[in-house]
C-alpha cells in the first residue's frame, strides 16, 4: 500500500516540478533552461518521495 501511494506521490511531484520549470521558462522566455531545471527539479523531488516511502 504505502509502496504504491509512494509511487503515485512521487509521479505527480515529477510532472508537477517539470511544468512549474516549463512555466518559469516561459516567463523568461528561456524554454530550454526552464525545461531543464523543471526536470532536475522533478527528479529531485520524486527521489526524495520514493526515499521515504
Amino acid at each position: 500500500m504505502a509502496k504504491d501511494k509512494g509511487k503515485e506521490l512521487s509521479e505527480i511531484a515529477f510532472v508537477g516540478f517539470l511544468f512549474i520549470g516549463l512555466a518559469i521558462g516561459a516567463y523568461y522566455n528561456e524554454w530550454t533552461t526552464g525545461a531543464l531545471s523543471g526536470l532536475a527539479m522533478g527528479f529531485i523531488a520524486s527521489l526524495l518521495i520514493k526515499m521515504k516511502y
